[in-house]
Formats: structure tokens, sequence, C-alpha cells
């Protein structure tokens, strides 16, 4: 036989086999992704069920917790397919059904408002067979279409517990605040500043006055920085071991203003937990997390219950039982003085 016979019929061609556990492994991808996605979606439904009863401020303060989700399969045939799925591969790792369903579950979730939902480390979603799981599907009914045209073969329901109070994170005055090292030795806060160590560092921290208007009348403060200004300021405070200033007004933040010390300059800024912002004299309103230094000698007058967008009327001539008037002003420094070595200054 010819080279060009040998071609022409086929030659030597080998056989492609297609193995028959490459559907197995079809079926459990297209059903983890399924499953993750109407997942989401009913935890999605159940926290917008519940956080409508809730104030945005309650909700950014706190978290739901998922209870149960509890997936079934909406027909028979898809019911039969997944628990032989699930059993077969049970009778190798008996893990194997709580690991499948780990992919499917996220840490977290989140609904537009902001409001968040956590799963425990321990949580397990449950397979419950409804009338669905027990019916043939007919070639008009048996499943649903989604907007893409392709066939939901389960469905899921979440339910939620919550909300919860969320613990205090350093995240909320962004990255100027973290906790102590794991290493130091614990303090309350009636000892925290009277320790020998703690006496050095305030004498060497910079004092910024504070003379404050609001709806007791006209007081003047001194505060050791850091410091923390605002309606509630005291659990953060004491967590993090900030000097805090109370303001009495209708329209003032929690956490409404962080003054700080870094590179030998003091600044003030606006902390993401605040909601209300602060407008200063000349007309700017401050942003989220921008640091703004505070020159010695030089006074800045800040009016609190500023929107984000910006200042209006109202805003401007209002009592001061409603917007504050904060006016700063760097005391001393006692780090201004450094023998050896200068220390770098940060540049505004």
């Amino acid at each position: 036989m010819s080279l060009m016979d040998y071609f022409k019929s086929g030659g030597a061609k080998p056989s492609v086999e297609t193995f028959k556990t490459r559907h197995t492994d079809e079926f459990a991808d297209s059903v983890l992704l399924e499953l993750k996605s109407v997942a989401t979606d009913a935890v999605k439904r159940a926290i917008e069920a519940r956080e409508t009863r809730y104030m945005k401020s309650v909700l950014d303060e706190s978290y739901f917790v998922l209870d149960s989700l509890v997936i079934s399969p909406k027909d028979r045939d898809i019911a039969q397919k997944f628990d032989d799925f699930l059993r077969t591969h049970e009778a190798v790792d008996p893990e194997f059904r709580r690991q499948f369903f780990q992919q499917v579950i996220q840490r977290e979730y989140r609904s537009s408002r902001g409001s968040s939902v956590r799963v425990p480390a321990e949580f397990e979603a449950t397979v419950q067979l409804g009338q669905d799981s027990l019916e043939n599907l007919t070639s008009e009914e048996g499943f649903q279409i989604s907007l893409k045209g392709r066939r939901i073969s389960f469905a899921v329901e979440a339910s939620l517990s919550g909300p919860l109070k969320r613990e205090v994170s350093p995240s909320r005055f962004g990255k100027a605040f973290s906790t102590p090292p794991q290493a130091a030795p614990a303090q309350d806060a009636s000892t925290a500043f009277s320790s020998p160590n703690s006496h050095s560092h305030r004498r060497d921290a910079s004092t910024v006055t504070v003379q404050l208007t609001d709806a007791r009348g006209s007081s003047q403060h001194t505060l050791v920085v850091p410091a923390l200004i605002g309606r509630e300021p005291g659990p953060m405070c004491e967590q993090f071991g900030v000097n805090p200033l109370s303001v009495q007004a209708t329209f003032v933040s929690r956490q409404q203003l962080v003054l700080l010390e870094l590179m030998g300059r003091v600044y003030y800024f606006l902390p993401d937990s605040a909601s209300l912002s602060c407008v200063r004299a000349d007309g700017l309103v401050l942003e989220k997390l921008k640091l703004y230094p505070l020159d010695a000698g030089a006074s800045t007058v800040l009016r609190s219950g500023i929107p984000p967008e910006g200042a209006g009327a109202e805003h401007l001539q209002g009592s001061n039982a409603d917007y504050a008037i904060i006016q700063l002003r760097l005391a001393g420094s006692g780090s201004s003085h450094h023998e050896g070595t200068p220390r770098p200054r940060a540049v505004a």
C-alpha cells in the first residue's frame, strides 16, 4: 500500500475515548455554580425582608446571622441525581457533604443598604425534598426559567437571626489606630494612664485646646492627643486608649472628629464611622479619612452636623444646640524639641 493510500484510509488514527467521569465532573460544576447563585439570592431576599425594620445607623453597627439554608431540588430527576452524587462520594469521604456545601456558602453577605449577614464557621446547609422533588417533569412544567433562559434546578430558602451588635473594629477609624500588640500587658481605662510609661508618654504628647459651643453652652477643654470628639466617644476611647470629648448637639456623629499626631505634627480628620461631616470657617467641608494639619498658634473653627454633599443656609444659621461649634488650637507639643537627629516631618 502506497503512502497516499495509507492517508486516504485514515492511517493508524487512534481512537478517542470520552471518560464517563467527565459527566460527573460537569454535573458537579454545574450544580455548584447554580447553588452559589440561588443561595446568594435566598440570603439577599431574607436580609431585604428584615433590614427595612431598622434604621441605617443600627444596621451600620450590627450584623445578622444565617440560621438555616434549605436546598430543595425542583424535580424528581435532579433530586435522584443529586442524592446519588452525595451518597456515592460520602461512601468514600464522610466529610464530602460538608466540604461540598462549604464551597457554596460565602463567609459573609451584604445588601445594597450595607447590611451584613455572617455565616458561623460550623454552619451546614440542609437538603430537603419538597413536593416538587417527587414529581416528574412535563414539557410545560417542573422548572423555572431565569433571565438567561437557563433551567433552575434548585429552590433555596434562607432564615436569619439578629441583628447583633458588631464588635469594635480598628477599621472604623481607618488605619490611623490599631489594636495594642498581643505581647503587651492588658490595661483597663483606669490604669492605662496611671503607669510610669503612660505618664512619660503623656508628657511628650501634644495638647489641643478645644473651645466647644453646644447645647450646654460654651466650654473650654484641653485634650492630649490622640483624642476623639463626638456625641458618644466613650466606647471607642476605652478600647483604643484615646481621650474623649463629648458634644451635646442634635446633629453630630457618635464619632465626629479624631485628633492625632503623626511624625511630630498634629492632624484632625473625619473617621469612616462619621455619618455627618463638619464645615470649616473658610467653607471647606471635611472629607472622610483625609488628614488636615493643625498649625501651631493658628485656630481652626468647625461646625458639626453638615451633610457630606455640602452645607446649606439652615446648617450655617442653625442654633448651637443643633449644630455645635468646635474651635481647635494647638496648645503646645512636648515633642517639638528633640535632641540628636531631627525627626522627619509629614508634608501636608
